[in-house]
């Protein structure tokens, strides 16, 4: 989350008890909120939804929380930016399709009846593809699930976004052994949000899974710039040979320079001036060197992204 500068995390089949809780309570309750929501019966092998806020990018402390179905629905309700909140659904389907129908109309029939605000985002684990294109071999789901999961996102007033942004691409979040694919995990978005959702992005995990990891990102049509930051010295360049090189050579000429200043010092040539030089130069020389780094990193990604894109995209994945 720190990494990839995430504020709001929902996992799915968390499978966390009263115990678990606690204990990540007492690890990481300085940078991080978990909110999780139990199965009633087995919460420490079955089902399971959670928010795991990130308190160091957003305000935890006006958050509001109902639960629908327990271990299975989790609706959260946040200040984001001033005064606006937004209304997230976290969701864990059932893996029998039979179940879908029931599973959904309830979701639809508590949020009228509690009442719950306008819902801007519904994420999470569906087990259920609503298009053919969303599974390969490619083949449709059970109409009277994939209908119930339809009737829920009419009556909330959200939609596919990415779907609706990519109508014929291919992207899978799920691999099962049996050698199919399937896009289960996705986000859902209310409409008006959607020239204000960016970044789309689909990756591994760094905690072995059989599902990827799916994020986007949200900049409410109010929200204040922010920059990139103070330039860093990136790690990687710690192992450039040659650029140390080059800096220790600059190294023993500032020395020399320094040594000469201190005894014959004339107007602006002084060592603190010399010294001020010296780490603009370096920084430069670090700044061109990781460019180049990262080109190359960019075009390997780049080839590699376009290689899935036409392997996803070839008639024999079906």
């Amino acid at each position: 989350m720190r990494e990839k500068k995430i504020g709001i995390l929902c996992v799915q089949e968390t499978h966390l008890t009263q115990e678990h809780e606690m204990q990540i309570e007492s690890l990481y309750s300085r940078r991080l909120k978990v909110i999780n929501s139990r199965d009633p019966f087995r919460p420490g092998n079955s089902a399971g939804v959670a928010f795991i806020l990130n308190k160091e990018i957003i305000n935890t402390t006006e958050t509001e929380i109902t639960e629908i179905i327990p271990g299975r629905a989790l609706v959260m309700s946040i200040k984001w930016h001033n005064n606006e909140r937004i209304t997230i659904l976290n969701t864990y389907a059932p893996n029998n399709p039979t179940k879908h129908p029931e599973f959904w109309n309830l979701i639809s029939t508590t949020w009228l009846a509690k009442d719950l605000p306008r819902l801007d985002f519904m994420i999470g684990d569906f087990n259920l593809t609503e298009d053919a294109l969303d599974r390969a071999p490619a083949r449709l789901d059970n109409e009277n699930a994939s209908n119930a999961l339809r009737d829920l996102k009419h009556r909330l007033d959200i939609q596919d976004t990415w779907r609706s942004m990519n109508p014929t691409s291919r992207l899978f979040t799920f691999y099962s052994n049996t050698n199919s694919y399937s896009r289960l995990d996705r986000i859902y978005t209310s409409p008006r949000h959607e020239r204000n959702v960016h970044n789309w992005e689909s990756c591994t995990t760094a905690i072995p899974s059989d599902h990827k990891m799916i994020s986007v990102r949200f900049v409410p049509k109010n929200a204040p710039f922010i920059g990139k930051g103070r330039w860093a010295w990136p790690l990687s360049l710690m192992n450039d040979k040659k650029l140390f090189d080059n800096i220790s050579n600059q190294g023993i000429v500032l020395q020399q320079r320094i040594t000469h200043q201190y005894e014959n010092r004339i107007g602006e040539a002084n060592p603190q001036r010399t010294w001020e030089e010296f780490k603009v130069n370096i920084t430069q020389m670090a700044k061109r060197t990781a460019k180049e780094h990262l080109y190359k990193i960019k075009v390997r990604t780049k080839q590699l992204e376009d290689d899935i894109k036409r392997t996803l995209e070839h008639g024999d994945i079906d």
